[in-house]
């Protein structure tokens, strides 16, 4: 979507940055809505099967119909959820938030106005000195910022103070998060991180989380900061 916005409008966006067309594509052709029939097979079990026309085509069910409808109308009234990334910008501000991340765009908040701007290749190194010479006392970064960067409170730095690194997404595997997390906790630093796991009180991704909590726990010395 910001790539497709024109230059001129850059001043002042009026876009929705949310997902919520993504998921009413995906409501659309994904939520279940072909008409079922109970049988009895020939061993009395009951058993449901889809139903068709004399054509071949497949009947739906006026009931799931509505309530697809009633789903995508409520999520339409929902008010936009920013990502994650964006909101913590938009509330401390860009003067006090370093991201190292791979976008070249991003939205900026300034009062009421939301305003894109571009990023060069040159970003991530400006943004991870200024956090790192204490200029900035917030650090957002992601994967595509956790290759062969160091964050921790090195002692030839300005910024020495105590790291409290917040995982945000771990990602699929303890792997990926451990290398994440290493960025934080180095040799020759003054004070080792504080790590703490993230998550919503989505059953699902607490479950999640809990496995590579655990996972993190069980490597020792490299997440206990010993």
């Amino acid at each position: 979507k910001l790539s497709q916005i024109k230059t001129d409008q850059w001043d002042d966006l009026q876009i929705d940055l949310t997902p919520k067309e993504s998921i009413f594509d995906y409501l659309l052709h994904a939520f279940p809505t072909q008409l079922h029939e109970t049988y009895t097979d020939e061993k009395g079990n009951e058993r449901t099967r889809p139903v068709y026309d004399e054509q071949g085509n497949p009947l739906e069910s006026r009931e799931a119909l509505e309530l697809r409808e009633e789903l995508i109308e409520s999520i339409a009234l929902l008010p936009p959820v920013p990502c994650a990334l964006d909101q913590l910008i938009w509330y401390f501000g860009a003067d006090q938030v370093a991201e190292i991340t791979g976008r070249s765009k991003r939205v900026i908040r300034d009062q009421d106005k939301y305003l894109l701007e571009s990023r060069s290749s040159q970003s991530n190194l400006a943004e991870t000195d200024a956090f790192m010479n204490d200029r900035k006392p917030i650090l957002v970064f992601s994967q595509a910022g956790s290759t062969g960067r160091s964050y921790h409170a090195d002692l030839s730095g300005e910024n020495q103070r105590l790291r409290k690194h917040y995982l945000l997404e771990a990602g699929w595997t303890a792997s990926e998060a451990i290398q994440g997390l290493g960025r934080t906790h180095r040799s020759n630093q003054a004070q080792p991180p504080i790590f703490c796991p993230v998550t919503t009180n989505i059953n699902g991704e607490k479950r999640f989380i809990s496995s590579i909590s655990r996972r993190l726990d069980s490597l020792g010395a490299l997440t206990k900061g010993q």
